[in-house]
């Protein structure tokens, strides 16, 4: 059975253009209908839920001649890759001084350690939470248009490349923990400190989520 272009416009509550300005308000007005642009060889289609409001898929049906479905492809909203692009200039300013001529390797070494494993994890982060929901999102789509796919195996939260992942992240997260109670914290660094708990926080809780809510899942089969 072919999907036609009609058949996807129905996943589509609202129209709007695939704009950046578009995207931000989406963002801001927390408006969790499914939204779309619809074009003459293609249709956009976006959602975000309560719980990933910034760093959600854009979904591209590219048609055919004859209006019906032939590829989709995905990416990420333009308000995540500003936001991304903005952390990764933040991380830089963070580490290097005012002035270039004043910036010495050697002992700049710590920090430029302790920015980069921030980095890194933040990049994990956002790339498992973005790459989670496209797949939840384009499952959901699959069984509305009645599109049958070859059944993947599921990776397993306990598999050998999330034990690494994990084995790196949380003891990192605990460091950084300490590291705000026993020094941004005593040092009137409260910004710092609230957006640091606030981050490792959200990243413990989103990670443990997804692991028990895979788990329920799982044993509901």
């Amino acid at each position: 059975m072919e999907v036609t272009k009609k058949d996807i416009e129905k996943l589509i509550r609202l129209r709007k253009k695939d704009t950046f300005l578009n995207h931000l308000w989406n963002v801001f007005s927390r408006d969790l209908r499914q939204k779309g642009e619809i074009g003459r060889n293609e249709i956009k289609v976006w959602r975000q839920n309560m719980w990933n409001t910034t760093f959600y898929p854009v979904f591209t049906f590219e048609l055919n001649a004859n209006n019906h479905l032939v590829n989709i492809t995905s990416k990420l909203n333009p308000v995540g890759k500003s936001l991304i692009g903005i952390f990764i200039v933040g991380f830089l300013y963070a580490i290097f001084p005012k002035n270039p001529l004043e910036f010495d390797l050697f002992e700049s070494w710590p920090i430029i350690v302790v920015i980069s494993v921030f980095a890194i994890i933040f990049t994990l982060f956002w790339r498992m939470i973005y790459r989670f929901e496209r797949q939840n999102q384009l499952d959901e789509m699959f069984e509305f248009l009645d599109i049958e796919v070859e059944e993947q195996k599921p990776e397993k939260e306990w598999s050998l490349k999330r034990i690494l992942i994990r084995l790196f992240t949380y003891p990192f997260c605990l460091f950084l923990i300490g590291l705000t109670l026993f020094t941004a914290i005593p040092n009137g660094q409260y910004g710092l400190a609230i957006g640091t708990l606030g981050f490792v926080g959200f990243y413990l809780v989103t990670d443990l989520k997804m692991i028990f809510r895979k788990k329920t899942t799982g044993n509901n089969v």
